[in-house]
């Protein structure tokens, strides 16, 4: 397989075409397919169904993200660093600061990269799920309904997401792919949107 730097379109001076947006890995460039979502945002009406990897047994769907409170990452790589920590850090600090919420995985890779992840990591308790085997129309709706679709590649770029009943309250693609996600300034906006919705008990103690 290629890997994510073959994704590079451009060299100094690349202006993406409209319609497209401007990322980084390392100095490589790249371009992000459509718009990123924003808080206030909700989940459209693309309909995708992503296979389980880890720790389900069931497709991820459009409508199991409409209900309660759910944080979703996307992952290019999980051999990868910056994949690694994301995978990490987001278990142990959503944990520690919220509660009653849903924490799943989307990867590029093959299901059976996710073995490395139990491999190592057995406790963990978000649920994965593997890209690679859903079907063409189900990647492309899912990769626009985040933003996170690369142009001219298979692979998926970084992201952390959070959704309240189906609308997001949180979203980070960060321009430097290759960075270590912020998963702690992240996971603090999400809790300060909670704080601020009217009936909701979801922040942490």
């Amino acid at each position: 397989m290629k890997g994510l730097v073959d994704l590079a379109t451009g060299g100094e001076g690349y202006v993406p075409h409209p319609g497209y947006r401007p990322a980084l890995l390392g100095e490589k460039q790249l371009s992000l397919v459509g718009a990123a979502p924003q808080p206030g945002d909700v989940l459209g009406a693309e309909e995708f169904s992503i296979p389980p990897a880890r720790n389900a047994d069931v497709p991820l769907t459009s409508a199991s993200l409409r209900r309660g409170l759910t944080l979703l990452s996307t992952l290019p790589n999980i051999s990868r660093h910056a994949c690694a920590a994301q995978i990490l850090e987001l278990e142990e600090e959503a944990t520690a600061r919220l509660k009653d919420f849903r924490l799943v995985h989307v990867s590029a890779d093959e299901p059976h990269f996710w073995q490395e992840v139990d491999h190592f990591h057995a406790g963990l308790r978000a649920q994965g799920y593997s890209l690679h085997g859903a079907s063409v129309g189900s990647r492309e709706s899912f990769a626009s309904a985040f933003g996170v679709a690369v142009r001219g590649h298979w692979r998926i770029a970084h992201g952390m997401f959070a959704l309240l009943d189906g609308m997001f309250i949180g979203a980070d693609v960060p321009f430097q792919q290759l960075a270590v996600p912020d998963v702690h300034g992240f996971l603090l906006r999400v809790q300060r949107l909670l704080g601020r919705t009217p009936g909701c008990h979801r922040a942490g103690k």
